[in-house]
């Protein structure tokens, strides 16, 4: 019982000596002796006592009953009244302050070792519970919060399909329609407009998918030894082509490359869903550029472009799905790639950042540590 700490507060000196004299004979530590209300909560706050024995009367503006509410709402610390008063106003005030003990002086050593312990046992018991309660609550609020989460995405992903499946419908119901005189120009223009409309909705398809097997932790890392910089010149390579170079892609590097050790599938999802970013939000004949600085401990990856920019009140919620800039316009995208390259770069022990002005251009820069490296 050494390791029980009890304060006293009482203020006769000669009782409240003489209980800690008792309380030390039984075991207890009691770390010191307060005989008002304002100190009992002051000496609560620095010694942390396990139990308070609190006189009712006391001296200062502060009673025992007000000093004991106080410490039970603040440091859930069990409090005893020990007092001579049996007044029923004063039985009353001491009940509904739910005290944990009530003895009345004078007392014996006996029962105040019961009532002592009695009333650790019943705290512990109630911790134990309040626990577990708060343990539930958090629980069931997360959950809430997934299936919150789920719904919303849910209704985002049916407006996004709304639009491309419309188009769809309605550039099939002009081409069924018989009664029509359609030019070959105007069936090619419908026929662009499904072939455009289903490529959307394949793509959005793809990304919920790589999306939701990320956050349900299937998506999973294959590390393998990479050279980055040869990397990002096939995918720089390869951008070129499938732009009819509209852009000017450029790959710079500085520091001393070195071999990596992270997943080729997830880099290309990573790094293309930010080139695609800054090609399609900037404009023709403008430079993206792919940044590669290796330093001692780190390796930086940054896709910079002159394009339109992202908000300042955007930039918070970037990286959360079907987020887009306010400022996109008829511009078209999911708002899932920029989830999907965080998601990436966080399950390659990378992190992901973004500095952007409105119409000058934005940066996005991946941080890779010294322990992704081979």
């Amino acid at each position: 019982m050494s390791s029980i700490k009890i304060l006293v507060v009482e203020d006769e000196k000669l009782v409240a000596a003489d209980l800690r004299e008792t309380l030390e004979f039984l075991g207890y530590e009691v770390p010191c002796l307060v005989d008002s209300g304002e100190e009992a909560l002051d000496q609560v706050s620095k010694t942390q006592p396990d139990l308070v024995l609190m006189d009712i009367r006391l001296a200062g503006e502060i009673d025992g009953i007000e000093a004991s509410k106080i410490i039970q709402a603040q440091h859930r610390i069990p409090v005893i009244y020990l007092t001579a008063n049996t007044d029923r106003a004063t039985l009353d005030r001491a009940k509904a302050s739910q005290p944990f003990g009530y003895i009345l002086k004078p007392f014996n050593e006996r029962s105040l070792v019961t009532t002592i312990e009695i009333a650790l046992a019943r705290h512990q018991a109630e911790a134990s519970i309040y626990t577990a309660l708060t343990a539930a609550q958090t629980a069931q609020q997360a959950t809430e919060n997934l299936l919150q989460q789920k719904s919303d995405y849910l209704h985002l992903i049916a407006h996004e399909l709304r639009n491309p499946l419309t188009a769809i419908k309605f550039a099939t119901e002009i081409l069924n329609n018989t009664e029509l005189d359609i030019t070959q120009e105007r069936q090619q223009r419908y026929i662009q407009r499904i072939y455009t409309a289903t490529k959307s909705l394949n793509e959005l398809l793809e990304d919920v998918l790589l999306l939701e097997r990320s956050v349900s932790q299937e998506l999973e890392f294959f590390p393998a030894p990479i050279d980055l910089t040869g990397f990002c010149e096939e995918l720089i390579e390869a951008f070129q082509l499938t732009t009819d170079n509209t852009h000017h892609l450029v790959l710079t590097t500085a520091g001393q490359p070195k071999i990596l050790d992270l997943d080729t599938k997830l880099l290309w999802h990573l790094v293309s869903n930010l080139v695609s970013n800054a090609i399609k939000y900037s404009a023709q004949n403008s430079t993206v550029t792919l940044y590669l600085n290796w330093q001692d401990d780190r390796v930086y990856l940054a896709v910079s472009d002159q394009g339109i920019g992202i908000p300042p009140e955007t930039q918070a919620k970037l990286f959360e799905p079907f987020q887009r800039g306010t400022n996109v316009g008829a511009i078209p995208g999911t708002g899932l790639g920029l989830a999907i390259a965080k998601r990436c770069a966080e399950l390659q022990g990378g992190d992901i950042s973004v500095q952007s002005e409105t119409n000058q251009g934005t940066t996005f820069t991946v941080v890779f540590p010294f322990d992704a490296l081979s």
